[in-house]
């Protein structure tokens, strides 16, 4: 399998191999390393004659191969996009398996799955021996200040780290956010070539609505800063102490039921569709499983009842009783 790194860094270079097969937790990554290949594929003068996009849940496997081998119209290339590879039928993928084992070299075909996982060997296998099979993982927490700095890099700026830092600060993990704050500051740039924290501030601002989701989410994630900014947010829009603490312990019932069955043995995609996990949260709550072992989560709700009845007696401010119980449960 080609890693994202190494994907990107072919793509950039300008080497387009003949077949693509993508799909993993992170839809903006995937969108990202698509548009990429477009770019270097695609001929907007000639368009409509060398570039199709088909559903495969509509859409057989000898279409999808009638498509990949049509020879380009006055250029050197044709470029296919096919999505929901994983609604294909058995019949229409051993068709398509046998284009991918000797694909036509004037055509890009990039093989799209809505899913985080996709094991059918037989195309993953096929590709891999003419193309690139990549799986895009959520970037980690550790992960997403060096993302902001290359995607800077990528448009031949420079971006301060505590920039970096306050952009991540604001918007978390969700790398679409991120990338359309950011684009709107190098716009206001202008003959600038290093974004600052003051750049930063007067395009991102606080213009970001949290919900009590994200407060529960940041102290799942043992995310101190975010869940202190979160947190000061909320309560200075009136959330309630008390709902917010619903919110926590709620998002803490989820994981330690996930942890429970994950000790019987269920894998996580089973534990997704128990739980009713949608795939956009997908990476976060595992991100949340992986910070949490059931030691600390006993523990968790212990702090969790205690808040609960500082927050019923009223001897201490509210918001106090929540900043320490993220300390509590994020770690001093």
């Amino acid at each position: 399998m080609t890693k994202y790194d190494d994907l990107m860094r072919g793509l950039r270079q300008g080497k387009i191999l003949p077949v693509y097969l993508f799909f993993g937790d992170e839809e903006f990554l995937i969108q990202e390393a698509v548009s990429l290949i477009l770019a270097k594929t695609v001929d907007p003068a000639s368009q409509d004659f060398n570039f199709n996009t088909v559903y495969c849940k509509g859409t057989s496997g000898s279409e999808i191969v009638n498509l990949a081998q049509t020879l380009p119209f006055m250029s050197e290339r044709r470029t296919v996009i096919a999505k929901e590879v994983e609604a294909l039928k058995a019949a229409d993928l051993e068709e398509l398996v046998a284009y991918l084992k000797d694909p036509s070299p004037s055509t890009c075909l990039i093989l799209l799955v809505n899913q985080p996982r996709f094991e059918k060997k037989s195309v993953i296998n096929a590709v891999e021996s003419q193309g690139a099979v990549t799986r895009f993982f959520a970037l980690l927490d550790r992960e997403i200040i060096p993302w902001i700095s290359g995607w800077a890099k990528a448009k031949g700026l420079t971006i301060q780290n505590d920039a970096a830092q306050y952009v991540w600060q604001t918007l978390g993990n969700d790398l679409q956010a991120i990338n359309n704050e950011l684009e709107k500051t190098a716009v206001s740039l202008k003959d600038r070539k290093s974004i600052t924290l003051d750049d930063v501030k007067s395009v991102v601002g606080d213009f970001r609505d949290f919900t009590s989701f994200d407060l529960a989410e940041a102290v799942g994630r043992k995310n101190r800063e975010r869940a202190f900014l979160v947190l000061g947010r909320l309560i200075q829009e009136g959330e309630q102490p008390v709902g917010l603490l619903g919110s926590i312990a709620w998002n803490y019932r989820r994981i330690m039921r996930a942890k429970s069955l994950e000790a019987a043995g269920v894998g996580y995609d089973e534990i997704k569709r128990k739980l009713n996990i949608i795939f956009h949260q997908s990476a976060a709550f595992q991100d949340q499983m992986r910070r949490n072992d059931l030691q600390e989560l006993q523990g968790a709700f212990g702090a969790l009842l205690d808040a609960d009845r500082a927050l019923k007696s009223g001897s201490l401010n509210g918001r106090l009783v929540l900043e320490r119980l993220v300390l509590r449960l994020c770690g001093i």
